[in-house]
């Protein structure tokens, strides 16, 4: 149609239907209008022809004329037919749907008009200058536009069958039924609330028809065609899942057929895609249950708790943890990747090996691999998926313990812990755990029990006392108060508590260095003893002795090797300054930043991290205090009387 047919025009955008009469009468150059009296809603009539009929024709038309518009000159039918029964019999009486008259008067005869009334055929006047040929090709042009517009539309609700990155197709077909046909659109979603509206702040209308939408959600209507102070508002219902979805739309003008049927297509997408949004949803909740699932079956297997775990894990993983022995992996990646990574984790090894979002590091996935009976301590096939991983990607790095009892998958973190601290300095991002001895197990040897006597006030506790004691201060001392929370459950505060507790129990300062390392490595000898409970203490142990025999003097010769000179004697203040590296630098004559470079490179060549004071430093400390001579701290026994 000619722009200059503006009014039209955007109303044709806007609808994308069919032409109506409705749409007709607004073709002001052609003078379509309506007879006074006529039902406003009788104009939503679709229109797609426009047939002429004269006195003299011999044919009668034929077919469905449902949606055709008859055009008659009153002054030729008047003098054939006076009471005009053959004129309603070949228009009204043929089926179509509507009929227009030419009148030279202006006026229609009453016996026309209660014919037609009679059988709800709408009557319209033409004026006798306009072209019937002109009328008719402006006619069929509408009804070309409006295919066009019709297959456009169609071709965009296909293309929302397609998927879409931000999987949000709800919303942005709502968007375009608004835009498109000038309409007031919302989504009340199943659960009654507003799912999507368009354009903003545009839903006033559901409040007045709130009971109908209720009924259709509930399933008792499909639909409802309502008004409310001259505004004419489709609820539709979205799916068949009950509480159903509602589409509602409201407008000013009428709804035709083709406009109800575009509302009940997008409808039926809308279905679709929310069947599909239902299930990424439901998707995203069996993930995340899973994944919480996971942290609580690690958190059971951190504090010994195997039995536990495994009830736990059977209705997930059944079989998964039925090995005695286990091997523990840490993959580090970038926080913002770690979930692509455990995806990717789980399809190469999700079948075989706990897979576990650390609760503590974002940048972490702690893998828990059983392993059969024999298993030799070597690579495994998880070991090699997990390797390749690492490989896709310069930022990954795995460190990977030795295999352990399942029952010491805590120590077996801590060891892959270490291991990953070696893996970031290792040219292949990969590290296992070095497995060579070390000094509680050298202190086991050479005095078994001593561990007991160190921790003999805190053992002396009533039981189910003792082990949380134990297990707060075993993983802080290992970690930090955050992470032991975090790794078994419990609340921070708690954790605190504990640790105050069992630190005020055996006497030592926390706050330490030397107290720490000291206590640690009792710790983690208590728990390489499996003479433990065997042995009867009845004093304090000789710390210094220990540290004085042959086995740890070779242990303590190859620990520091790696070092130069300045290297140990820069340690040495670091151990005398409790860590603290400004102190250490006041000792040694240097700047702060050259203490700390120096500490960089004791690291790099100890594989232990020396800056942060955690796990990694213990070692140091015992080693450089056993070079020097230097004074380790005893608990402060309780006096016996």
């Amino acid at each position: 149609m000619a722009c200059s047919r503006s009014e039209v025009c955007a109303d044709s955008a806007r609808g994308g239907t069919m032409p109506t009469l409705e749409r007709l009468t607004r073709m002001l150059e052609f003078g379509l209008t309506a007879f006074p009296g006529t039902p406003p809603g009788v104009l939503t009539r679709t229109i797609t022809s426009v047939l002429p009929v004269h006195p003299g024709d011999r044919h009668q038309a034929r077919g469905n004329l449902t949606q055709t518009l008859a055009i008659v000159d009153l002054d030729d039918w008047a003098s054939t037919d006076p009471a005009f029964d053959r004129l309603v019999s070949r228009t009204a009486g043929s089926g179509v749907a509507a009929l227009a008259i030419v009148s030279t008067t202006g006026h229609a005869p009453a016996e026309l008009v209660e014919a037609l009334r009679h059988l709800h055929v709408p009557l319209l006047t033409l004026p006798a200058s306009t072209s019937w040929a002109d009328f008719t090709e402006a006619v069929t042009r509408e009804r070309m536009a409006d295919l066009h517009r019709g297959i456009e539309w169609r071709d965009w609700l296909l293309g929302q069958a397609r998927p879409v990155p931000d999987g949000r197709h709800s919303g942005r077909i709502v968007r375009w039924l608004a835009a498109r046909t000038g309409s007031r659109v919302a989504l009340i979603g199943r659960d009654g609330a507003l799912a999507a509206v368009a354009p903003q702040r545009s839903a006033d209308k559901l409040t007045a028809v709130a009971d109908k939408i209720q009924e259709i959600a509930d399933g008792t209507l499909e639909s409802a065609a309502l008004e409310d102070g001259g505004t004419e508002i489709r609820l539709v219902a979205v799916g068949t899942s009950r509480p159903r979805a509602v589409l509602a739309v409201a407008r000013e003008s009428p709804f035709d057929h083709a406009f109800t049927r575009m509302i009940g297509r997008a409808a039926d997408l809308l279905s679709l895609h929310l069947a599909v949004e239902d299930a990424d949803t439901a998707t995203d909740s069996y993930r995340a249950t899973a994944i919480a699932l996971c942290v609580a079956i690690l958190q059971l297997l951190m504090v010994g708790e195997v039995s536990k775990a495994r009830r736990t894990a059977a209705s997930l993983f059944p079989g998964l943890l039925d090995q005695d022995a286990a091997r523990v992996y840490i993959l580090e990646s970038r926080p913002g990747e770690r979930d692509h990574l455990y995806d990717e984790c789980q399809r190469s090894i999700g079948r075989h090996a706990l897979i576990v979002q650390c609760p503590v590091y974002d940048e972490h996935l702690i893998i828990v691999v059983p392993q059969p009976p024999g298993a030799a301590d070597a690579d495994d096939r998880a070991c090699t998926a997990l390797r390749d991983l690492v490989a896709l990607r310069p930022y990954r790095y795995l460190g990977a313990s030795a295999i352990r009892p399942v029952a010491e998958t805590d120590q077996a973190y801590r060891h892959a812990l270490r291991a990953l601290a070696n893996a970031r300095v290792d040219r292949s991002r990969t590290a296992h755990y070095r497995s060579q001895r070390r000094l509680p197990e050298l202190l086991n040897e050479a005095y078994p029990g001593w561990a007991t006597a160190v921790l003999h006030p805190l053992l002396g506790q009533r039981r189910a006392e003792r082990d949380v004691l134990l297990q707060a201060l075993n993983l802080t001392l290992q970690f930090s108060v955050r992470a032991a929370a975090e790794l078994t459950g419990a609340h921070r505060n708690t954790v605190a508590n504990r640790v105050r507790s069992a630190a005020a129990v055996l006497g030592v300062d926390l706050d330490s260095l030397r107290d720490r390392a000291l206590t640690a490595v009792a710790l983690e000898a208590l728990l390489l003893d499996e003479r433990a409970d065997e042995t009867v203490h009845v004093g304090p142990p000789d710390l210094q002795a220990y540290l004085d025999t042959p086995e740890v003097q070779a242990w303590k010769r190859e620990f520091l090797h790696p070092l130069t000179e300045e290297l140990v004697t820069t340690l040495k203040e670091w151990v005398l300054a409790g860590g603290d590296t400004a102190r250490m630098a006041d000792a040694l004559g240097i700047h702060t930043q050259t203490a700390r470079k120096r500490l960089r490179a004791a690291t790099r060549l100890l594989q232990r991290d020396l800056l942060g004071q955690g796990a990694d430093a213990y070692d140091v400390v015992l080693a450089i205090a056993s070079e020097f001579n230097i004074p380790l701290p005893l608990p402060r026994w309780p006096d016996p009387h």
